[in-house]
C-alpha cells in the first residue's frame, strides 16, 4: 500500500522525536450549552505521525479558540466543540474501525481525516452508512477514489487540490525568468496528473525535456538528479514533495545552478535550513513564509506555544484553516445536521463566501469533480534569493478547483 502524505508536508525535526500529544479542548462546558462531538482519523503513530499529530493539534486548537470565546451559536443553541481523535496508522482497515467507533460509539456526525486515498475511501464508507459527513483533510491526487464526487453525498474536501499552484508557479516563472525554457519534472509515483502539468507548462512556452518518478521511501535522489541534469534543464520542478529541500541540496551538489520549483506547502525556511544560504537562490516555493503570518496564523502559533512544548509545525496552518471553514459552514447552515451542512457548503460558491487565514475563499470543483465541494482559497508564493526569503504574496488559483 502506498503512503502519500509523507511527502506532501514540511517535516519538523523537533516533532519527529515527539510522541506525546494532547487532543481535545480544555475549556469546561458551561451551563446551558450542548456538546458537539467531532471526530478526526489521522496517523497518530508510525512513520508519518508527525503529520497526523500536527494537523490534529491544529483542529483542536481552533476548537479551543471557539470554546474560549463562549462556544458556537447554531440553531438557537450554544455548542462547545469536542474533538475526539483516532489513529488511522495509515491503514484503511484500522481507519474504518476507528471511524466506526467515532460515529457509533461516540456519536460523531462529522469526521475529519484522510491523507492517503485508501484511508479516505475507508473513512467515507463508514460515514456514508451512518449519514455522517466526512471532511477530507488531505489528498495528494485530486479525483482519486477517495475524493469527492457526485456519487458521494457525505464528502467535502477542505483542502485545496495539490496541483492548484501549478498555473501560478508557471506564470511566476514566466514573469521572473523569461529566459528559462527547459523544464524537467520530478514527482512521486502517486497518480498525480503529470500530463496536466506538461500541458500547462507547454501553454506557457516551457519545453518539458523529461520527467522522472520516484517511489515512496526514496532517500537517495542522486540517481534521479543525475538523469535530470543530463537533459540540461533551466528549471527543475519537485512535484508535491516535502523532501524538496533534500532534492534541491542534491541538485546544487551536482552543480545545478538553475531555477528550482517546490510546489508543496513545504515552508521556504525549512528548505533554507537544509540547503544553506549558498544554495538557496532562484527557488520558487508554495510554502508559507511565517515571517508574514496573517493575524489568524499568529493566533494559531500563539495557542500552539501556550499548549505544546515542541516548536510550531508550520503546516498545521492547513488544518487550522479547515477548522475555520467548517465552523463557518455550521454557522451558514444554522444547524449541526450533516445534510444541512452539506447544503451550506454547496451554496458557498461565490468569491469570499468564507474567510481563511490565507484570505477569502469559496467552494468549487463542479467543472472538474462534478460537485462544488472542494475548497478554493489563496496560496502563498515565496522565493528564495541569495539565502533570504522573499514573500511574494497570496495568489488565488486561476482554475476552478
Amino acid at each position: 500500500m502506498k503512503t502519500k502524505a509523507t511527502y506532501c508536508f514540511t517535516v519538523s525535526l523537533a516533532l519527529l522525536i515527539s510522541v506525546v500529544f494532547v487532543l481535545g479542548t480544555g475549556a469546561p462546558v458551561q451551563a446551558g450549552t450542548k456538546k458537539l462531538k467531532v471526530g478526526i482519523v489521522m496517523p497518530l503513530s508510525g512513520p508519518i505521525s508527525v503529520v497526523g499529530v500536527g494537523l490534529t493539534r491544529a483542529v483542536g486548537l481552533y476548537f479551543d479558540k471557539i470554546n474560549e470565546e463562549g462556544g458556537l451559536r447554531v440553531g438557537g443553541d450554544t455548542y462547545m466543540l469536542k474533538l475526539i481523535a483516532e489513529d488511522s496508522k495509515t491503514d484503511p482497515t484500522v481507519a474504518a474501525t476507528a471511524t466506526q467507533r467515532l460515529v457509533y460509539k461516540d456519536g460523531c456526525k462529522f469526521v475529519f481525516g484522510a491523507i492517503t486515498d485508501s484511508v479516505a475511501a475507508a473513512i467515507y464508507q463508514v460515514c456514508a452508512r451512518a449519514k455522517a459527513l466526512h471532511l477530507i483533510t488531505w489528498l495528494d491526487s485530486p479525483g482519486v477514489s477517495g475524493d469527492v464526487s457526485p456519487k458521494k453525498p457525505y464528502a467535502v474536501r477542505l483542502c485545496i487540490s495539490s496541483d492548484a499552484g501549478w498555473e501560478l508557479d508557471y506564470d511566476f516563472l514566466k514573469q521572473k525568468y523569461p529566459e528559462a525554457k527547459r523544464l524537467f519534472i520530478i514527482a512521486p509515483d502517486e497518480d498525480l496528473p503529470i500530463d496536466r502539468a506538461m500541458k500547462l507548462a507547454k501553454e506557457r512556452g516551457l519545453n518539458v525535456v523529461g520527467h522522472e518518478l520516484w517511489s515512496i521511501g526514496t532517500q537517495d535522489f542522486l540517481p534521479l538528479y543525475t538523469k535530470a541534469l543530463a537533459s540540461k534543464p533551466d528549471v527543475i520542478q519537485a512535484v508535491c514533495s516535502a523532501q524538496s529541500g533534500y532534492q534541491l541540496r542534491t541538485a546544487r551538489q551536482l552543480g545545478y545552478k538553475g531555477v528550482f520549483v517546490s510546489d508543496a506547502p513545504t515552508a521556504p525556511a525549512f528548505i533554507l535550513s537544509l540547503v544553506g544560504p549558498a544554495g538557496s537562490y532562484d527557488v520558487i516555493s508554495n510554502g508559507m513564509d511565517m515571517n508574514h503570518a496573517t493575524p489568524s496564523m499568529k493566533e494559531c502559533i500563539r495557542l500552539w506555544a501556550k499548549k505544546y512544548k515542541e516548536p510550531f509545525f508550520s503546516d498545521a496552518i492547513i488544518d487550522w484553516v479547515e477548522a475555520e471553514i467548517f465552523v463557518q459552514a455550521l454557522k451558514k447552515a444554522n444547524s449541526v445536521k450533516p445534510e444541512k451542512v452539506v447544503a451550506a457548503f454547496d451554496s458557498m460558491t461565490a468569491p469570499g463566501s468564507f474567510q481563511t487565514a490565507f484570505g477569502p475563499g469559496h467552494m468549487g470543483g463542479a467543472n472538474r469533480f462534478g460537485v462544488n465541494r472542494v475548497v478554493v482559497r489563496p496560496m502563498p508564493i515565496s522565493r528564495l534569493m541569495n539565502g533570504k526569503i522573499e514573500f511574494m504574496g497570496f495568489k488565488m488559483p486561476v482554475v476552478d478547483q
